[in-house]
């Protein structure tokens, strides 16, 4: 969906209306209807400050936002992420597995998608951290931020979610609102580790 891998085939559409299925990664992240992506693991650059790691993700914007907005927009995600602002001159190096999630989907912001893909942004977290990040995905949600997310904690994802989709041998085997999937037994038995009655 971001262009990463070329579609094979069909149509994406973003707001009914525009297909990126043929789009190059660049193309998708600076059009109109920008979406952003948070790969799984390497979702941050190192070598590289929390500061230089913000701005880097608001380049897509620099033609068409002033400095004015991104500044806003920067101090905006000060007030999700606080602990960020705290360590901005450090080296993303030196962040904690969680920490480094937060800054990866900072950073993400910054280029301020209408939408985010997310894949699997728990995934080697202790569970303190992984309901850290999940409260912050919530948070954004509730500003009105839509999220597409790819998790293996699946109930906890189900929990946040407002509609769901599971993959059974790489194809949709069941899909529906949220809750519906979390009360569905036969889901539940043998996708999220419930047993029945």
């Amino acid at each position: 969906m971001i262009g990463l891998v070329p579609a094979w085939s069909g149509q994406i559409f973003l707001n009914e209306s525009v297909d990126i299925a043929g789009m190059r990664p660049y193309q998708i992240v600076t059009s109109n209807y920008p979406i952003n992506y948070v790969p799984q693991v390497a979702n941050v650059f190192p070598t590289l400050s929390i500061r230089e790691n913000l701005k880097l993700g608001s380049l897509p914007r620099q033609k068409t936002a002033t400095r004015e907005e991104i500044q806003k927009d920067l101090e905006n995600i000060y007030q999700i992420f606080p602990r960020l602002k705290e360590r901005l001159n450090q080296k993303a190096a030196l962040l904690s597995g969680g920490e480094r999630q937060m800054l990866a989907l900072a950073r993400a912001l910054m280029a301020a998608p209408d939408i985010i893909l997310l894949d699997e942004p728990t995934a080697a977290l202790a569970p303190v951290l992984a309901d850290e990040i999940f409260a912050k995905i919530r948070e954004l949600q509730e500003l009105g931020l839509s999220i597409l997310l790819v998790e293996q904690r699946a109930t906890r994802a189900l929990k946040i979610s407002d509609y769901g989709y599971v993959f059974v041998s790489g194809e949709i085997g069941y899909e529906g609102p949220a809750k519906e999937l979390i009360g569905n037994k036969k889901v539940g038995e043998l996708y999220l580790g419930k047993k029945s009655d």
